[in-house]
């Protein structure tokens, strides 16, 4: 089965609006950071590759550590801390996309399949 962009977006969407509902009272683990949504999605083989690819134009962000504190800091200055698909969600609201491997990714996403590509297989 292939995935489309169109179908892509529709199911990232999706994913946005059910985990809001599931993570809105609960706070974010460290662990969640490091398997993004994408992996449910385009599988995780793939999700290292983007996060491989991501990695290399990104220098600056080459290590778990740059990685995390990227996503912390998200988009800029919060008064609370948003949880990672709010982040994502914020992150194409605002424009603030890459093209990986003839996708697109909010920042956040691309991060997190960075941070993904990381961990061990």
């Amino acid at each position: 089965m292939t995935l489309d962009r169109r179908r892509f977006l529709q199911l990232t969407a999706l994913g946005v609006i059910g985990s809001v509902a599931e993570t809105a009272c609960a706070p974010e683990k460290a662990s969640a950071l490091a398997h993004p949504r994408l992996v449910e999605m385009l599988g995780a083989e793939r999700v290292r590759q983007l996060g491989e690819r991501y990695r290399a134009a990104t220098p600056a962000e080459n290590s778990a550590e740059k990685l995390r504190d990227a996503i912390a800091r998200g988009g800029g200055l919060h008064l609370f801390r948003a949880s990672v698909d709010d982040q994502i969600n914020d992150d194409f609201s605002n424009g603030r996309t890459v093209v990986v491997d003839g996708w697109i990714l909010s920042v956040t996403e691309a991060r997190q399949a960075a941070l993904f590509s990381l961990s061990p297989a």
